[in-house]
């Protein structure tokens, strides 16, 4: 490994994370507060870290922190939502050029560090609260963009799929939360439960990238060490319990074309099996499903899988039309039947060995994949695993691993986006 990888723990459930490797040119820090989450902290926690990534207490607007930002080479810092299991992740973070780059030796990583930490630990405050106009207005911008969200019906699609998949379970709450929530948060609500996640989440710090970190490290420490905590650990990998029956959903929207999202469980916690398996099924335009219900029959325009391993659910997503909806979704489940039958080729094995084998080698080549490579395995698994581990592992990955992953899956959760008054796959 070319990389250097070192982890260590700050304070009660506050960790972080270095991997340094000379050949990027930028480094990047990223700061993850981890929680499981009802409707309403999803919202506030949302909504929270939009409010922190905009200003702090010395940057007090979006202009003067862009400003500023831009004067340190470019730099930035972004913020982010997503799962972890039954947990999700708020993220703010910052990206720069490694400080060997700087024109007159300015310590930028260092430099770009504080104002991040700032805007975590200093925010931009008035009378004790955060600054309630900027507080609407992004409060509004949130609401914006939840509720333009069907305008992509895909993932439209597929996230209402996740609603009945993970019923009364932390993983079906929506990301940014709801609609009904966040107009009901105020801006002192807001202020109360950003001090909450600070002192109960737990917090996975990434410092990646090119240069220097001694300094950095040390900076982020001296912010955290002092935190007032009181964090109860959780565990990620819950796998969810697969329905007595079948649930169905109909929705009725103005679509030309269907959307339908099947869902399928399993208790097998093997990621990597896992994923080879749903490469092979419906991930490669070499899989079963695009082979076959796409190509040979024209049963849709797309249908693809991919996995939520932690909660052991496969997703299959496909656009069909409303006459051929019943026969896709048999189709489907045939070949499903197939795999585990054993119907498959070991090209067809070697095809989706060669492809993910790939897409870890691919982690190496930013700062940023790295992180996310190690946050996961590190936090969600609890393995020390780099991307060369995972290589050898699925090439030891054999045909009756697949045909057992095939055998495992049961159908939970059948989801129709439909433009018609019939609609619906029985």
């Amino acid at each position: 490994m070319s990389n250097v990888k070192k982890r260590e723990q700050i304070s009660d459930g506050v960790y972080i994370t270095t991997i340094h490797d000379k050949k990027f040119n930028v480094n990047t820090i990223g700061i993850r507060f981890i929680s499981k989450v009802d409707e309403k902290k999803a919202s506030a926690y949302s909504l929270v870290t939009r409010v922190l990534q905009t200003s702090n207490s010395k940057y007090t607007t979006r202009t003067k922190l862009t400003k500023e930002l831009a004067r340190l080479y470019g730099a930035g810092i972004s913020q982010s939502v997503f799962r972890l299991g039954d947990s999700q992740a708020f993220y703010l973070g910052a990206n720069c050029v490694c400080d060997r780059y700087a024109l007159e030796n300015e310590e930028i990583t260092n430099s770009v560090t504080e104002i991040l930490l700032d805007c975590i630990f200093s925010p931009n405050l008035v009378n004790g609260i955060f600054n309630e106009s900027d507080f609407e207005i992004i409060k509004r911008e949130l609401i914006d963009n939840i509720n333009n969200k069907i305008n992509d019906k895909r993932g439209y699609a597929i996230d209402k799929a996740l609603e009945t998949v993970f019923e009364n379970e932390p993983a079906g709450v929506p990301l940014d939360g709801t609609v009904e929530e966040l107009e009901k948060l105020t801006c002192k609500d807001a202020y109360n439960e950003y001090k909450e996640m600070l002192r109960t989440s737990r917090i996975e710090i990434t410092v990646s990238g090119g240069g220097d970190f001694d300094e950095t490290v040390k900076l982020i420490k001296s912010r955290f060490e002092g935190l007032e905590r009181a964090f109860t650990n959780d565990e990620f990998v819950l796998i969810s319990p697969v329905k007595e029956t079948t649930a169905k959903v109909n929705e009725k929207f103005d679509v030309l074309q269907c959307k339908m999202v099947l869902a399928f469980k399993t208790d097998i916690k093997d990621p990597e099996q896992l994923k080879l398996f749903s490469l092979m099924f419906g991930g490669l335009p070499s899989s079963k499903l695009f082979m076959n219900v796409r190509e040979k029959l024209s049963l849709c325009y797309y249908c693809s899988s991919n996995i939520i391993s932690e909660k052991g659910v496969m997703l299959i997503d496909s656009g069909v039309e409303d006459s051929n909806l019943s026969k896709a979704k048999d189709e489907i489940l045939k070949q499903l039947d197939e795999m585990a039958n054993g119907n498959f080729s070991d090209d067809e094995l070697n095809n989706a060995k060669t492809a993910v084998c790939g897409s870890m080698r691919s982690y190496n080549d930013s700062a940023s994949g790295l992180a996310t490579w190690w946050l996961t395995q590190l936090c969600v698994w609890n393995r020390d695993f780099s991307p060369e581990d995972a290589i050898e592992k699925y090439k030891g990955i054999t045909r009756e691993d697949i045909i057992e992953a095939a055998k495992s899956y049961k159908l939970d959760t059948v989801y129709i986006m439909s433009g018609d008054e019939k609609g619906g796959a029985e």
